[in-house]
């Protein structure tokens, strides 16, 4: 597997102003002036590094974090020690803004790679849709689009055989990714210990282990070091019907 180009690090989200636009843009036009609005709240850049809490479980919101480079992990603590892990978050997305409707986060967000955010208050997001209706239906269709793939974890993780939801992880991954980085194809670089990953999944890290070994045995995956390569993807979509949650969108309701 040719790992010499770290694709992780050939980023939308480098060469723009706006992360956050860039990334909606994905979706649906932006005048230059929604850009502006966007790249007001992305002005700050911070690096942190690997391990750092973004938002402690229980914490107020206070503010915001749009993400530019690395991984981040959404994730709260259930019975018997284990990790829960809800939210993987990739370079383009709002850490906090699925809980902004709290007056608490249920979460801990813990940074999986270093990383390059920018941090703003929560209340300046209210200038942001206050001002661009459209910036606010492009959110709420995001928001749609991450409740369809989190069903279709559900479905998925209704099956016995546990290897499929590391598919779909494989999978969502992979398509969330190529949306900020089109150079992606087969391939791509996976910063998660078994143990988060097993954590997004709802499974064990030796669960992991054996779902990986099978899929490679199965000819479906290849694996080097924290690289994936999906060998053939088609019949990987088709062991748990997998739909591009990006592809096939009606946003013809925007606000124009």
């Amino acid at each position: 597997m040719d790992t010499a180009t770290r694709v992780e690090d050939q980023n939308t989200c480098e060469a723009e102003d706006s992360c956050l636009a860039a990334k909606l843009e994905k979706l649906a036009p932006l005048t230059s002036q929604q850009v502006g609005l966007l790249a007001a709240l992305e002005k700050d850049e911070e690096e942190l590094k690997e391990g750092h809490v973004l938002l402690r479980e229980g914490q107020s919101i206070d503010e915001l974090f749009v993400l530019k480079k690395g991984w981040a992990i959404a994730a709260r603590g259930e019975q018997g020690g284990r990790l829960h892990a809800p939210t993987v978050f990739y370079p383009g997305d709002v850490i906090g803004l699925a809980d902004i409707a709290f007056s608490q986060t249920p979460n801990s967000v813990t940074a999986a790679t270093r990383l390059t955010v920018c941090r703003f208050p929560r209340h300046h997001l209210q200038n942001v849709l206050n001002r661009s209706p459209r910036i606010s239906g492009l959110l709420l269709a995001l928001g749609m689009v991450e409740q369809s793939m989190l069903n279709d974890r559900i479905i998925v993780g209704r099956r016995t055989d546990g290897y499929h939801r590391l598919v779909l992880f494989l999978l969502q991954t992979i398509s969330r990714l190529r949306l900020m980085q089109p150079v992606i194809r087969d391939q791509f670089h996976c910063p998660l210990t078994q143990e988060q990953i097993g954590a997004a999944t709802g499974l064990s890290a030796v669960h992991v282990s054996r779902s990986i070994k099978k899929l490679v045995e199965l000819g479906l995956v290849q694996r080097h070091r924290r690289f994936f390569r999906l060998v053939d993807e088609e019949a990987m979509r088709s062991l748990v019907d997998f739909e591009n949650r990006y592809e096939g969108l009606d946003l013809g309701w925007l606000p124009k």
